[in-house]
């Protein structure tokens, strides 16, 4: 049994792939996040730092798509497919459940 369950019925064991989902039902494809503002990795070749285009910064790229996930999620949960998309396993770190908008 997959330990990462997706409302929509998607499930998987890896959190990587599990949020690679939630980017896919919820990034717009003009860049702008649920804030009005672009959002978008902008990091430059040979940089140890992982950059968005908004100006959030940050060494580790796990905290970049963590933003990037904060700023593409809607409060309301919908996906660009019209269904909600909602982690459904108490096990998902919370770090996949993004519920509240970004404030970057």
């Amino acid at each position: 049994m997959s330990q990462f369950h997706c409302s929509c019925g998607f499930a998987i064991d890896d959190p990587e792939s599990f949020a690679d989902h939630l980017v896919w039902v919820f990034d717009r494809n003009d860049d702008i996040g649920t804030d009005g503002h672009p959002h978008a990795e902008i990091t430059h070749p040979n940089s140890s730092t992982h950059q968005c285009h908004c100006g959030y910064a940050t060494t580790d790229p796990v905290d970049l798509n963590d933003h990037l996930l904060l700023v593409v999620i809607p409060p309301d949960n919908m996906g660009l497919d019209g269904a909600r998309h909602v982690p459904i396993d108490p096990t998902t770190p919370s770090r996949w459940y993004v519920s509240r908008p970004a404030d970057n």
